[in-house]
């Protein structure tokens, strides 16, 4: 299977950032930094990425590859999660979460008044991130799951992503593919499954996005580089 090209009908890179067209459409200021940006651990990069998109350094968390996410309300030193949710009354608050290999997923309601990122690896996906993230934006405001869209940014795929037979233990088998003997997991085809599970409409979501694994140039890969450098969502 070849690996996803750098762009995709669904994302775009615009000044070093992959950018949704969905979410442009709606004005949403957005964006998963690329390489060229720097490791976003360096707060001074993530300062500047933000002001790129004419937004103020984003709130982060100490994430902890779980499905707690958060009301956009406050932060704090070490807070923990792995989510955020933004709803009418936060503007001028900007949140993002890290990714390096795990899915960055954003969630968005009809006009986008309503918008959350999320990150999700294999822990975190096999706990039901997606699941929860959706379920998060009806808890904290009200959003009906049939009310929101998804699309997952840059992360590994299953061109890349081989697992053990363990991880069987965690995922159902549509999460897998199989190739000469060896297992590959697909968190793409699990995260959609769960983002239809939760009651989104098929028509509204989108998990097809490039793999940062087979792109040394344009991502970070904790998989591939084993260094902490992380890109930003």
């Amino acid at each position: 299977m070849p690996p996803p090209s750098v762009t995709t009908r669904e994302w775009l890179e615009r000044d070093g950032f992959l950018v949704n067209a969905r979410l442009s459409e709606l004005g949403l200021r957005h964006g998963v930094t690329t390489r060229r940006l720097g490791n976003m651990k360096d707060a001074s990069r993530r300062r500047e990425a933000a002001a790129k998109l004419g937004l103020p350094e984003p709130m982060t968390l100490n994430q902890v590859h779980g499905t707690i996410v958060h009301r956009a309300v406050h932060s704090a030193p070490g807070l923990e999660g792995d989510g955020w949710i933004l709803g009418p009354d936060d503007e001028g608050r900007s949140v993002a979460v890290y990714a390096a290999d795990c899915v960055p997923l954003f969630l968005w309601s009809d006009g986008g008044k309503t918008a959350g990122v999320f990150h999700a690896g294999w822990r975190g996906t096999a706990a039901g991130m997606a699941l929860h993230a959706a379920t998060a934006m009806w808890k904290f405001l009200g959003i009906e799951p049939e009310r929101l869209s998804a699309a997952a940014g840059p992360h590994i795929g299953p061109c890349c992503y081989k697992v053990g037979a363990e991880f069987e233990n965690d995922f159902p088998a549509s999460s897998f593919l199989r190739r000469g003997g060896d297992l590959f997991l697909d968190l793409a085809a699990e995260t959609h499954r769960q983002l239809r599970s939760a009651g989104l409409r098929p028509e509204r979501i989108s998990t097809v996005a490039p793999c940062t694994a087979s792109h040394p140039d344009d991502y970070f890969s904790f998989r591939r580089d084993k260094r902490d450098a992380r890109m930003l969502a």
